[in-house]
Formats: C-alpha cells, sequence, structure tokens
C-alpha cells in the first residue's frame, strides 16, 4: 500500500551513560547528568504487578446514542469534568453530576453547531469544538449553551489542529524539501484561530517521503511511529517509538529527564504479516491498492515491532508507556513511570483496549464486549507496594 499521510518513525541509535542507583524496585543506571538514565530489560521484567479491574461503565455503543462506536477521543476539560466524542458524532460531557455522559452541544452545519468535532477543549472559560467540516471554532457555555464562533484556518491535509487539556495545539507532517524526508511538527497556539505558534517538537520520519503534500513509497506494514503526549506543566513526553527513549522537555526545549533501555522490539512473526495482509486487503478503499502494493510494504516492513506504540500521561503526573499491539498477540504491556520517568510497574491490557485517559487509579478505554459493540468504561488500577 502506497502511504497517503500520517506518519511514523524508523531505527535510531540509544546513548548509554552509567554510574548506578536502585530505585522503587528497578536497576537504574543513569549517567554523570542526573536528568538521564538508563533502565536494563530484565529490571523493567521484575517490576511489581498492577492489577487491574472493571470499574464505572460510561457507556456501550449501539449505534442509537453517542457512544463513540469505533474511535473514541477524549479530553480533559478541567479536573472534574471529560469532553468524550468520537469525530462525526455528538460530543458527551462527563462530570460529578453526570458520571455516564450526558450530550453537549448540537450536531449540525448551521451557525452554533459543530459537524465534525476533531477537538474539545476549555478555552478562554468556554468549552471549545474544533470543527474542521466547517472550519470553526465553536464555543459553548459550560451548560451547552451556544456563545460564540470563530473563523479557524483551514489545515492542508496534512496538519491537524487539536486541544490537549486547554492547550491549543497545531500537528504538521512537513518536508523542508521536494520528495523530501517527511517530519512531523508539533506547535503550541495561543489560539485555534492563528496559523502557527511555539513549536514544541520537530522530528524526522526517515521511512516517509512528501511530493508536494502527498506521501510517496510504500509504508511498513508495522511502522513505528514518533509518539507524544502534553502535559498541563507545559511539558512534552516523546520517543521515537523504534527504540526504548522516553524524554521530558519543557516547551522551552529544556530536556528535565531521558529514560532508555534494551528492551527490544517485539519479533515480527510470519502469522503477523499474513494478518496485516489480510486486514489491509479487506478495509483499504475500493481502488486504492495497487498490484505490488502489499508485497512492496512487506519488504519495508522491519524484523520487529515498534518498542514503544504510545502514551498516556496523568496530569502534572505519571506516565503510561504502552508497547506495540500487534496481530498475534492477544495483549499489549504498559509501563507506569513516575513524573520524573523512574519506573515503578507494569502489567497488561488486551490489545484491542484503546486507554483514552489516566488520573489516580482510573483508567479510562474504549473497548469491544464479548458481544462486539464497544464500550467505554473506567478500570481500576491497584498498585502493590
Amino acid at each position: 500500500m502506497i502511504v497517503r499521510s500520517h506518519f511514523t518513525r524508523s531505527r535510531v541509535g540509544i546513548a548509554i551513560v552509567a554510574v548506578v542507583a536502585v530505585v522503587a524496585g528497578a536497576r537504574v543506571e543513569g549517567g554523570r547528568d542526573p536528568a538521564e538514565r538508563v533502565v536494563a530489560e530484565s529490571s523493567l521484567a521484575r517490576l511489581a504487578v498492577a492489577s487491574v479491574a472493571d470499574g464505572r461503565l460510561i457507556c456501550t455503543a449501539t449505534g442509537a446514542d453517542p457512544c463513540p462506536l469505533h474511535s473514541a477521543v477524549a479530553n480533559w476539560l478541567d479536573k472534574d469534568r471529560v469532553a468524550l466524542w468520537e469525530p462525526g458524532r455528538q460530543i458527551l460531557l462527563l462530570d460529578a453530576v453526570s458520571p455516564s455522559g450526558r450530550p453537549f452541544g448540537r450536531i449540525g452545519q448551521g451557525s452554533g453547531q459543530y459537524m465534525y468535532a476533531t477537538a474539545v477543549g476549555r478555552f478562554e472559560g468556554s468549552i471549545a469544538v474544533v470543527d474542521l467540516q466547517r472550519s470553526k471554532l465553536v464555543r459553548y457555555k459550560s451548560d451547552g449553551a451556544f456563545e460564540r464562533e470563530d473563523n479557524i484556518p483551514r489545515p492542508d491535509a496534512n496538519s491537524a489542529p487539536g486541544f490537549v487539556g486547554s492547550i491549543p495545539v497545531l500537528q504538521t507532517i512537513h518536508s523542508d524539501s521536494d520528495s523530501g524526508t517527511a517530519r512531523i511538527r508539533l506547535q503550541v497556539l495561543r489560539t485555534q484561530t492563528e496559523r502557527s505558534g511555539t513549536t514544541v517538537l520537530d522530528v524526522p520520519v526517515p521511512w516517509l517521503r512528501l511530493m508536494s503534500d502527498q506521501a510517496i513509497g510504500a509504508a511498513p506494514l508495522f511502522p513505528a511511529s514518533p509518539r507524544y503526549a502534553l502535559d498541563t506543566d507545559e511539558s512534552i513526553v516523546w520517543t521515537p517509538g523504534d527504540v526504548f527513549r522516553v524524554q521530558r522537555r519543557s516547551f522551552d526545549g529544556k530536556v528535565r529527564w531521558t529514560l532508555t533501555s534494551d528492551r527490544a522490539g517485539i519479533p515480527v512473526t510470519a502469522d503477523d504479516i499474513a494478518r496485516r495482509r489480510d486486514e489491509i486487503t479487506r478495509t483499504a478503499p475500493q481502488g486504492f491498492l495497487k498490484a505490488g502494493d502489499l508485497d512492496s510494504m512487506t519488504a519495508h516492513t522491519a524484523k520487529v515491532h515498534p518498542v514503544v506504540g504510545g502514551f498516556v500521561v496523568e496530569p502534572r503526573g505519571r506516565i503510561l508507556v504502552a508497547g506495540a499491539a500487534t496481530p498475534s498477540r492477544d495483549s499489549v504491556e504498559y509501563l507506569v513511570l513516575t513524573r520524573d520517568g523512574v519506573p515503578t510497574h507494569r502489567f497488561a491490557l488486551s490489545s484491542r483496549a484503546h486507554p483514552l485517559l489516566f488520573a489516580g487509579d482510573s483508567l479510562l478505554v474504549h473497548r469491544p464486549t464479548e458481544g462486539e459493540p464497544w464500550e467505554v468504561r473506567w478500570l481500576v488500577l491497584k498498585f502493590p507496594q
């Protein structure tokens, strides 16, 4: 398959530093800079295992209500309220009064409505919805009453405006030259009505090349993507994805800490390749696949899966680091890091569960049930001392 958009990252080197300390049960080797540490795979494997239990059910998707069907998104509006939605469908607002959610705002193409909510966040005292269908920033009061709307710049095909908490952001995939290596850039904005802001991440995607705004070349079957998450203390946590290297740094570029490990990616099996090829064949739009595309993708696929599959960051707190989901394994391992990047626990979730938010002992996930309708539910994590 020839890539039309999106991004990943290929293999990079890993800097090893030396000096030893023992923190929270893991053997942590740090360098002369205390902000850098290396944790051996053997130490990660010995971390205490947190238990996972079902908590409050938010909703089960029937298609007749706003419960997300396939692609749930959630964002903290503040410490007591959460916006939950699927782009193109009604937003749900979760709070103490409506813990299972209540419809928020109005779906539609008219003034004061949103047609395709790509982002929802707290902004200047309002709850703002980025509607890319109408190129509008639609603002509502807390009770859902329409307040005002503003035009937003229409992003190109490789740009996406959004919110992380109350922070307006713009993600762009770009290249400095035609047919050049792509880069992923994240900018923090003052408002979504701006076209640019402060760049907090700008990293290459070595396997991906762009011609104009179109991706060219074959994508690997299991591409390793740069992953990132923003925190409310104006810091970004990111990884190249293909090696175990996690870093937190301030928006101004100052590195707070870097954690690396010799943990390697899970080997790609023949079963993985067969299942992924079948999935692409079944789900690709008609006419999208050309002769030889799947073979080219297979040829560009690495021998191992990405090491890091993503993050979920607790506001001003801990970090969940997800391993890669693979077609032939039914679970994914998660590591829990302190705010300062020290690994403390691990646990596993179904490979089909999609974590959305994390706080305290609670993890909000979107996952299929036995009967296949998807549900949104809080899980309860219990951390042994």
